[in-house]
């Protein structure tokens, strides 16, 4: 696998379908455009006395009035997976029921489940191998002014992203989370509510560490949206942030913990992180490829144009990773980090360029996105997303 969480491979995600981990994507429901990227290097309810608790700065919350929403179950069953809807509806069904609002949208989680064979739709890997031991969560987003969310088979659908994602007390967030973690979603709007299941590896391995459910704005990790205090490992809500960021404790039995099977999982995903993965591609695409693994840097600015809005400095940490996000609407949005020694070894002038990643879409060259990272004197790094010009654009397609 390519490097970092930064490599985005943007996919239409379906229930049954499972990403490859390390790897960004677009897993908004039945997204239009497959977009390719590339690297340039690089239980009833547990009882309360035994359920894991631990601080979380929660903004406007309530127990909503269950009623009134679909129950994980009638969502289950809205898919046609009988089979998850009665585990849904079995004693170790995790109910929450609780409500966040922010920012003029009512988030509620609605409850959870886990375990082997609870689908009647099992995910695959990447050799077609079942994946049974999976976890479920529902959580419903709405208007507080009761204007209906827009369905999915609209085509406003999308221009409000959100990300739902697990994470684990202890671990950084932007490394962990549903991206990395085997994760997709499906969705459908009933009665103006938009109704979101998610699934994912079976996380019940880390509920002796605690565990939350992060509710952001955007279709990706946002680390402006939350704050993670590597001391205590907590993980917080950024009081400042200016969109959705509901966070909710994940209610687990800590006794489901294994701290053996959670450090294995945890291993494989490095490696897999670490683990290179050829990508071949045939036609426009092939052409597309090669346009940008050959292009020349220091002449960007004569085949490429920056775009607005995406270009920000990023100051390395301790660890010496740099990270980024943008938000480009309709286009699509991006966050990450990536390791900036790799880039700009030791004695790299300052304003050397490096391609941190590319993508683009079914119309080919005219969805071409390039992030480029360029070295600062004091050590920054200046992050910007460039797109081909139009001239460009019609050279590389008339080859």
């Amino acid at each position: 696998m390519k490097h970092g969480m930064d490599e985005l491979l943007k996919r239409a995600l379906t229930p049954d379908d499972r990403p490859d981990p390390w790897l960004n994507q677009n897993i908004l429901h039945r997204a239009e455009e497959m977009t390719f990227m590339k690297k340039k290097k690089r239980k009833n309810m547990v009882a309360a006395a035994s359920v894991i608790t631990f601080g979380l700065l929660l903004g406007s919350t309530s127990a909503y009035a269950a009623w009134r929403l679909m129950t994980p179950s009638q969502v289950a069953e809205h898919g046609g997976d009988e089979r998850l809807a009665e585990a849904f509806s079995g004693e170790d069904a995790i109910f929450v029921n609780e409500t966040q609002e922010y920012q003029g949208y009512r988030i509620t989680f609605l409850g959870a489940v886990a375990g082997k064979d609870l689908s009647d739709f099992l995910a695959t890997d990447d050799q077609g191998q079942v994946l049974n031991d999976r976890f479920y969560s529902v959580v419903s987003i709405e208007h507080t002014d009761g204007t209906p969310m827009a369905d999915t088979t609209d085509p406003a659908y999308g221009e409000e992203p959100f990300l739902v994602s697990p994470y684990i007390r202890g671990l950084d967030p932007a490394w962990n989370n549903i991206f990395t973690m085997g994760g997709g979603y499906s969705a459908f709007v009933e009665n103006g509510v938009e109704y979101r299941l998610v699934e994912m590896d079976n996380v019940e391995i880390f509920a002796d560490r605690g565990m939350y459910l992060g509710v952001n704005s955007g279709s990706f990790y946002d680390n402006t949206a939350y704050r993670y205090d590597e001391s205590t490992g907590e993980i917080t809500r950024n009081e400042a942030y200016g969109g959705v960021n509901a966070l909710f404790a994940l209610p687990l039995d800590p006794a489901k913990g294994d701290p053996a099977a959670a450090q294995a999982y945890l291993d494989e995903m490095k490696r897999e992180m670490e683990e290179p993965d050829e990508i071949t591609f045939e036609g426009i695409d092939a052409k597309i490829d090669a346009w940008t693994n050959a292009l020349d840097l220091a002449e960007l600015e004569t085949y490429c144009e920056r775009i607005e809005g995406t270009t920000m400095i990023c100051t390395p940490d301790a660890e010496g990773v740099a990270e980024y996000s943008y938000d480009l609407g309709n286009e699509g949005s991006g966050s990450g980090g990536f390791f900036v020694n790799e880039c700009f070894p030791a004695g790299t002038a300052p304003g050397t360029r490096c391609i941190n990643g590319f993508s683009w879409g079914e119309n080919g060259m005219a969805d071409l996105k390039i992030e480029i990272v360029e070295l600062n004197e004091d050590g920054t790094v200046t992050f910007a997303v460039y797109r081909p010009t139009e001239e460009t654009i019609r050279a590389v397609e008339q080859q």
